[in-house]
């Protein structure tokens, strides 16, 4: 939180915009964390995956919903099941975020929505910036940082997803809708 300098809530409050979720949808929170979005979601069926059992407990304590210990790559989840899926400033944290995608649009149905969320580099300048700001606030020594071009290429490789995406500053919001 502190490395986004006080802005998680209003970027959060972004990705929620940028998709239409209705009471009773089936939801996808992935790699949910401590449960933020979980906590903002509310009335809808939501499940939230993560692959840390510490996190999941961390959100169970605060959150309603259905928690999942999973790993992103392999979502242990039938294809088209989820109305929306979500994932807020996860990607920096896997090792294949194109596979990670992948696998979101997979567990998809069609006209399903999805919003995903992270710090980007877009240059060799922000990367080192990246890299300074992160490693002096929080440990993340392992962080891939996702390049903007990814999220965009692994929008545009799904079949079927009309794409659209917004930058603010080092954060991307990339987002679609699953056609059918």
């Amino acid at each position: 939180r502190i490395a986004m300098m006080g802005q998680y809530d209003r970027l959060r409050n972004q990705l929620l915009g940028k998709i239409e979720i209705k009471k009773g949808n089936r939801v996808l929170d992935m790699a949910s964390g401590t449960g933020y979005l979980a906590e903002r979601l509310g009335v809808v069926d939501l499940v939230c995956t993560d692959i840390s059992i510490d996190m999941i407990r961390r959100a169970r304590a605060k959150s309603k919903g259905d928690f999942v210990l999973a790993d992103a790559h392999r979502l242990p989840f039938k294809d088209g099941v989820f109305d929306a899926a979500v994932s807020s400033f996860a990607m920096h944290e896997v090792a294949q975020p194109c596979d990670v995608m992948s696998e979101m649009f997979r567990v998809l149905g069609t006209g399903g929505e999805i919003a995903v969320m992270d710090v980007v580099q877009q240059t060799r300048f922000s990367k080192k910036v990246l890299l300074e700001i992160f490693h002096t606030f929080v440990e993340m020594r392992t962080a891939t940082y996702v390049d903007i071009s990814e999220l965009r290429d692994a929008f545009k490789a799904a079949d079927g997803f009309n794409v659209q995406w917004e930058m603010f500053d080092l954060v991307a919001l990339v987002w679609g809708k699953k056609r059918g």
